[in-house]
């Protein structure tokens, strides 16, 4: 969930417009995507023992780190990296502004194909991570408070990961709040979602434990149908 400030390094698209022009693989899988709207569930069911379980192995193992912190502004969230960079580890940065920052690099979503231990920790989440070509991929925690404001994380066709997430612990209408496209959004707890985060959306918490798996996943056109094997609602 990339948040850009738009004075700030914003692109000047007229000028790279031809290097960016999206392959016939590109316009494919958006165009499926696009059918499938803002906010899709998966027939993926996340046992909610096992969930408690891993996270209280988190928490023992001191995983937990803020998400991003900015200088004078409170906001009251974490996380914990589950699919970095080699040699990252669950306390790594989770943030790509962050390891910009850190190395002078951005790196691209599908580079962090590397499990830390966190990942193999949470055993609840390994069917959807064997299914999928997973990229940069971590465990977020709002408590009350927590919020991401008004951003979108991918504006162009040749994006090379969409967005699942898996909505647990205190994610229900009453805890934790998203806004998509200007339209509020519920999830099933302990299910798996697409979510198009192309368009414009925002989430705060109100409750303590949120939590949430954010994953990218490699778009290609075989990861497009495994996403559309496993929706909650088939078409006929």
């Amino acid at each position: 969930m990339q948040i850009q400030d738009s004075t700030i390094n914003k692109p000047d698209y007229a000028k790279i417009c031809n290097t960016i022009f999206p392959t016939k693989e590109d316009i494919a899988c958006e165009l499926q995507l696009q059918i499938l709207g803002n906010w899709e569930p998966l027939d993926f069911k996340i046992n909610h023992s096992e969930y408690l379980n891993n996270v209280e192995v988190f928490a023992n193992n001191d995983w937990f780190r803020p998400f991003q912190p900015k200088k004078n502004v409170l906001n009251n969230r974490e996380s914990v990296l589950l699919y970095g960079l080699e040699n990252d580890t669950p306390t790594s940065l989770t943030g790509l502004s962050h390891i910009e920052a850190n190395t002078g690099r951005k790196p691209k979503e599908d580079e962090f194909t590397y499990p830390t231990e966190a990942a193999k920790v949470l055993s609840c989440m390994q069917e959807v991570f064997n299914y999928f070509d997973i990229g940069r991929t971590f465990f977020i925690r709002l408590n009350a408070g927590g919020f991401y404001p008004y951003h979108r994380d991918h504006i162009r066709l040749n994006r090379e990961t969409f967005r699942l997430i898996a909505f647990l612990g205190n994610c229900n209408e009453d805890g934790l709040h998203w806004t998509v496209d200007g339209l509020l959004q519920n999830a099933y707890i302990n299910h798996v979602y697409y979510v198009d985060t192309r368009k414009t959306h925002r989430l705060n918490a109100s409750k303590d434990c949120c939590d949430m798996v954010v994953m990218n996943v490699k778009k290609d056109w075989l990861n497009v149908n495994r996403l559309l094997t496993h929706l909650k609602y088939q078409g006929g």
